[in-house]
């Protein structure tokens, strides 16, 4: 590690009932035992090899945390991963956990330029964001203000500890949802298994690997173009593509590495790869996206005026778009009005708007109807603060 950690002595921060869940929703046997302050745990792996890991539940024990410390080391001799790695998932258990790992020949003995390391952090935040954005309300390009789910579940994934070799940091990914009025909520490690699954934290860390393996496997058919005309669900806007070039791989010889540890706890159904890989070849692909993106969005009118009417479904619970008006000003200086049909989210937005009177912009290209009232295919609504 960069920095000195007392393994023992962060025992005390796990909760000892996630160890034991993690034991038994993992295969582990348990064994009986009379001791009602300990859990004793037991398995074999392929070589038939037998592990014992025995979970001390009570944290007033005078050698709790040197007791909890030899029951995840034994966890991590069966799983064959560090003591470290089995740590990061146990003080974080609710969660997906993104690693990135960055590749230059500069890079020595786990340090990183200042630049560099700022360049990587707020990158990948802008990835996540983007990838929220994704799931939550696809478009060809997110601006504006960010809706509050997407700034709730950034605001809530962390940082965890680098690791050394080559440069690496983990993204903490706690599990969330939205309900029906796409409000966040925080789920436990106790919440229901499917619906983890479901969450929008499984949705999220789905669609940055399969986003980046798309991207990958695009570039190396040579159909690059087949993404930026992608109108689907799917879709992957411009901020992702930009966040995902901006990740430090613009010189020669550098590479980035994502891989995805979804929480053991929890199943991915998905057919999502784990591991990606992107090499200093990708990172002109990647601009060449990100410009033809800028310029397909470029050509469509942008306009910015006030809304002067909604029409939609009265009652929100059931309401899925609506009907919005805005009145401009032409580049003559007259009055004109423009009708565009937007999503859930946008329209809750324009209501926002028409409440405080406050401008919005528009984005889209205006459609011929011959009526004196404009229709505009809408690719971006926002509220100019």
């Amino acid at each position: 590690m960069i920095y000195s950690v007392n393994y023992v002595n962060l025992t005390e921060k796990i909760n000892p009932h996630v160890v034991a869940k993690y034991l038994k929703d993992t295969g582990w046997s348990l064994y009986n035992s009379r001791k009602d302050y300990v859990k004793i745990f037991q398995n074999k792996n392929d070589k038939g090899e037998f592990f014992q890991s025995v979970v001390p539940l009570d944290k007033t024990l005078a050698d709790y945390k040197v007791s909890m410390y030899d029951a995840i080391e034994q966890i991590s001799l069966y799983e064959n991963k560090s003591v470290e790695q089995i740590m990061l998932y146990l003080l974080n258990p609710n969660t997906d956990i993104l690693k990135i790992r960055l590749q230059k020949t500069d890079i020595v003995d786990g340090s990183i330029y200042f630049d560099d390391a700022i360049n990587l952090f707020e990158n990948t935040k802008k990835l996540i964001a983007a990838a929220t954005q994704d799931v939550i309300h696809p478009k060809r390009f997110h601006q504006g203000r960010q809706e509050d789910a997407v700034s709730e579940f950034v605001n809530n994934c962390r940082f965890g500890q680098t690791e050394i070799g080559s440069y690496v940091i983990s993204v903490v990914c706690p599990f969330a949802e939205l309900n029906d009025a796409e409000e966040y909520k925080q789920l436990s490690i106790f919440s229901d298994e499917e619906q983890c699954a479901n969450s929008l934290t499984r949705k999220v860390t789905n669609r940055i690997m399969n986003n980046i393996s798309l991207i990958k496997e695009n570039i190396d058919n040579g159909e690059i173009d087949r993404l930026v005309l992608n109108n689907s669900e799917s879709m992957i806007s411009a901020n992702f593509y930009e966040a995902l070039s901006g990740m430090n791989i613009e010189e020669e010889n550098t590479s980035i590495e994502f891989t995805a540890q979804w929480s053991p706890l929890v199943k991915n159904e998905n057919n999502v790869k784990s591991k990606v890989n992107l090499t200093h070849d990708y990172y002109q692909p990647l601009r060449s996206t990100v410009d033809k993106l800028r310029e397909k969005i470029n050509t469509h009118t942008k306009i910015v005026g006030r809304v002067k009417k909604l029409e939609s479904l009265p009652d929100a619970s059931i309401r899925t778009n609506g009907k919005v008006t805005v009145v401009y000003l032409d580049s003559a200086n007259n009055k004109r009005n423009v009708t565009v049909q937007l999503e859930k989210e946008d329209y809750n937005m324009a209501i926002k708007a028409h409440e405080c009177g406050s401008h919005v912009e528009l984005i889209g290209e205006f459609e011929d109807n011959g009526k004196r009232t404009q229709t505009m295919t809408c690719e971006s609504f926002s509220i100019i603060e």
